[in-house]
C-alpha cells in the first residue's frame, strides 16, 4: 500500500515547491494592497531569490522601495533590471526611474530647510516623502488633535507606526478608521491590517496566549474526537518563549481494548525556540495522564515543527468590494518524541484553499488536504495517510470559531485497521494575543 502512496506524495511535494515561490509574490501583492508595504517587500525579496530573472516583480519591488523612501534599495532592483532584462519596455523604464534617482539624491545633496508655516498635515508628508518618519508621526500626531476624522492622515500615521514597529500606535490607529471610516476603501485597508497586526504583535509582545482547538465527529468510527492545546508565552530572550501549556487529545469511544486514539491530558512547562519565522523547536516536561493506560507519569516531549502559509488569504473584504475570492496554501510537518509513549512520531499536511468572502470577516472555504502520520512503534491507528476534501464557514466576527464539514479518505499502513471512508463534522478554533 506503501508503494502506492509514494507517486501522490512525490506530487504533492512538486505541487508544495512550485507554488511555494509564485505564492510568496502574492503574499507580496497583498500585502501592498492593504498597505503594509515594508511587509510586501519582504515577500518580494524571498520571491526573487528563488526567481531572479522575474524582473516584473523586481520592478514592482523597486517602485515599491522607491514609495517606502528606501531610494538606494529601489535603484538596485531599477539598475539590475536596466542590466538584464531583454524586455525593451523593463529595461527603459528601470532606466528611467535610475535617472530620476540619481537626480534625487544630487538634490537632497543640498537639502533646504522646510519651514512648518503651512499645516501640521503638509509638515507631516514632506517629512515622510524626505524620508523622516520620526519627524512625520510628530506632525501627524499635532493635526490629529484638531483634526481627528482626517482618515487618510490617520491611515499614514498608522503605517509609519508599523515600519517603526511600534505596532500598539499603529493598530489603535487602524482600528479607530475601521470604526469610524464612511470610506469603504480605507475602512477594507484598516481592518485588514488591523487583523494582520494583532498576529504580529501577539508574536513580539513580552507576554501572549495561545488557544487551539480542533473536534468534530468521525461517521466511520461513530466518534467524537477533540484536541485542546494551549500556551501562555513569556519572551524571556529573542526567539525564546517559555511558559506553561496544556494538552488535550481524547474522543468518546476509545477503551483499554479498543484504542481508536492515544488518549490523554498533559500540563507542564515548556521552552520554545523559533529557528526562523517558521520554524521552531520547543521542549516540554509535564505530568500526564493515560486514559487508556490507566498511567500517570512524567512526561518529556522534545519537537521541530515547521508550518506556512502562501498566498493571497484576504482577512476583511467589504460586501460591495468587487474582489472576494483569494487562494492560499498551507504547509505542516512535525517531528517529535513523546516518553510517555516511548514513541517517535512524524507528521504532515498541505492543504490548497480557495476563500470567498461574503462580507467582512465572513468567509466561505473550498479546500483540499492531504495528511499523514507515522510512528516508530508501527502501531496500526497511529500510520495512516488521509486525503479528502471540505467546505469551511467563518461568521462576520473577527474571533469565533469556523465551522467545517469534509469528506475523507483513509489509508492504514500497518495492524488490523482497515482502509476507510468517512466524514467528519466539527469547528476550529485558533486564538493568538497579547496581554
Amino acid at each position: 500500500m506503501l508503494k502506492r502512496l509514494l507517486p501522490i506524495l512525490f506530487l504533492a511535494i512538486i505541487y508544495t515547491s512550485v507554488s511555494h515561490s509564485q505564492n510568496l509574490a502574492d503574499s507580496g501583492y497583498y500585502y501592498q494592497k492593504i498597505g503594509l508595504k515594508e511587509k510586501a517587500a519582504g515577500f518580494f525579496e524571498e520571491f526573487i531569490i528563488q526567481n531572479p530573472s522575474n524582473y516584473q516583480v523586481r520592478l514592482d519591488l523597486g517602485y515599491l522601495y522607491y514609495d517606502i523612501k528606501q531610494t538606494s534599495k529601489a535603484r538596485e532592483q531599477f539598475d539590475y533590471v536596466s542590466k538584464n532584462s531583454t524586455n525593451e519596455n523593463e529595461v527603459q523604464m528601470a532606466k528611467q526611474m535610475v535617472q530620476n534617482i540619481d537626480g534625487i539624491t544630487a538634490v537632497n545633496n543640498n537639502q533646504q530647510v522646510y519651514s512648518t508655516g503651512g499645516n501640521y498635515a503638509d509638515s507631516g508628508y514632506y517629512y515622510y516623502k524626505n524620508g523622516n518618519k520620526t519627524k512625520a508621526a510628530q506632525m501627524f500626531e499635532l493635526h490629529l488633535k484638531d483634526k481627528p476624522s482626517d482618515d487618510n492622515a490617520r491611515m499614514q500615521l498608522a503605517y509609519i507606526y508599523y515600519d517603526q514597529k511600534k505596532y500598539s500606535s499603529s493598530l489603535k490607529h487602524f482600528d479607530y478608521v475601521g470604526s469610524h471610516t464612511s470610506n469603504l476603501k480605507l475602512k477594507e485597508q484598516s481592518k485588514s491590517a488591523s487583523l494582520v497586526l494583532r498576529d504580529e504583535l501577539a508574536g513580539t509582545s513580552k507576554k501572549s496566549v495561545e488557544i487551539y482547538f480542533h473536534n468534530f465527529y468521525d461517521t466511520h468510527q461513530e466518534n467524537y474526537i477533540a484536541n485542546l492545546v494551549g500556551h501562555v508565552n513569556f519572551r524571556i530572550g529573542p526567539g525564546f518563549y517559555a511558559g506553561p501549556y496544556l494538552d488535550v487529545y481524547t474522543d468518546s469511544r476509545s477503551s483499554k481494548n479498543l484504542i481508536y486514539n492515544d488518549r490523554f491530558v498533559e500540563a507542564g512547562l515548556f521552552l520554545r525556540y523559533y529557528i526562523m519565522r517558521n520554524l521552531f523547536f520547543e521542549g516540554r516536561i509535564g505530568y500526564t495522564r493515560q486514559i487508556d493506560l490507566d498511567s500517570n507519569k512524567i512526561n518529556f516531549k522534545p519537537m521541530l515543527v515547521y508550518f506556512n502559509r502562501f498566498g493571497n488569504a484576504k482577512v476583511y473584504v467589504e460586501s460591495k468590494s468587487s474582489s472576494k475570492t483569494s487562494f492560499y496554501f498551507d504547509i505542516y510537518y512535525a517531528a517529535m518524541y513523546d516518553y510517555k509513549y516511548k514513541n517517535a512520531f512524524l507528521q504532515g499536511m498541505l492543504q490548497q484553499v480557495l476563500r470567498f468572502h461574503t462580507g467582512g470577516y465572513s468567509y466561505v472555504e473550498n479546500y483540499i488536504f492531504e495528511s499523514g502520520q507515522f510512528d516508530g512503534r508501527k502501531l496500526g491507528y497511529n500510520n495512516y495517510f488521509e486525503i479528502g476534501t471540505g467546505i469551511r464557514f467563518k461568521p462576520n466576527l473577527m474571533v469565533f470559531p469556523v465551522i467545517f464539514i469534509e469528506p475523507t479518505y483513509k489509508v492504514y499502513f500497518f495492524g488490523d485497521s482497515k482502509n476507510s471512508f468517512q466524514l467528519k463534522a466539527g469547528f476550529v478554533f485558533n486564538y493568538k494575543a497579547a496581554f
